[in-house]
């Protein structure tokens, strides 16, 4: 990660290779935030737009060995979470609870590499002292990325994907991996289940299940390819 003197560099890691979009690459691909398309507009507030959403494929999900097994059990931890955020003058943003306690929101969001929800046991120090904590929320299946809620002491927060460090056997992810080279990739929680849930639901478009582009998806990949295009 960053030193505490430099700013947190600003990233997306878009999912999957695809052709149309950002081009032929392994599981994620490194694009600079200022050539990603701006995100549609949504008239219902928060994420309840997704509800209107078809049911993917491969939706989101629960971590596999996560002791958790119902939505109420996440809710509890995020309560936790957010009582150990509010003492540090710190603030949980409500539409984590909201979509981490809803499969009918969670359940929408396709991962072309069978990323899952996960909460930690703990809000996060970051390794480099820069101020606020980190709250992991979402881990790619093999943990080649994670991605965390930085917590801001002015009560905002930002979304950082970070590449992990360690090796992970025998102890917690938030034991031995951090967030060490991370990156900012959206600058709300909302903003990044918007555009991971699209480029998503491009992939399977594209590549999984070849079938017609909506409106929304042929603009995205246009605007991509005019200021990115695809190698």
């Amino acid at each position: 990660m960053a030193t505490e003197q430099e700013p947190m560099p600003w990233r997306w890691y878009s999912p999957g290779g695809n052709d149309q979009l950002w081009g032929s690459y392994n599981t994620y691909q490194s694009v600079p935030y200022d050539a990603l398309p701006p995100l549609p507009t949504r008239t219902d507030p928060g994420l309840a737009w997704l509800r209107t959403m078809p049911k993917p494929r491969s939706p989101l999900g629960p971590s596999p060995s996560l002791d958790l097994d119902d939505e109420r059990d996440f809710g509890r931890e995020i309560d936790k979470l957010t009582a150990e955020a509010k003492e540090l003058g710190l603030t949980v943003p409500s539409a984590l609870r909201g979509f981490m306690t809803d499969s009918e929101l969670y359940g929408r969001v396709p991962s072309c590499t069978a990323c899952y929800i996960d909460l930690p046991d703990r809000l996060i120090p970051l390794p480099d002292g820069r101020p606020g904590r980190l709250l992991r929320f979402l881990n790619d299946q093999q943990c080649v990325l994670l991605w965390y809620l930085h917590l801001l002491p002015d009560g905002q927060h930002v979304v950082v994907c970070g590449l992990p460090d360690g090796d992970p056997e025998g102890f917690s992810l938030d034991d031995n991996i951090v967030a060490l080279n991370g990156v900012i990739c959206a600058p709300s929680f909302e903003d990044f289940v918007h555009r991971f849930w699209l480029e998503n639901t491009i992939w399977f478009a594209v590549v999984g299940e070849r079938r017609e582009l909506s409106g929304e998806e042929r603009a995205y990949i246009d605007f991509a390819q005019r200021t990115h295009p695809a190698k």
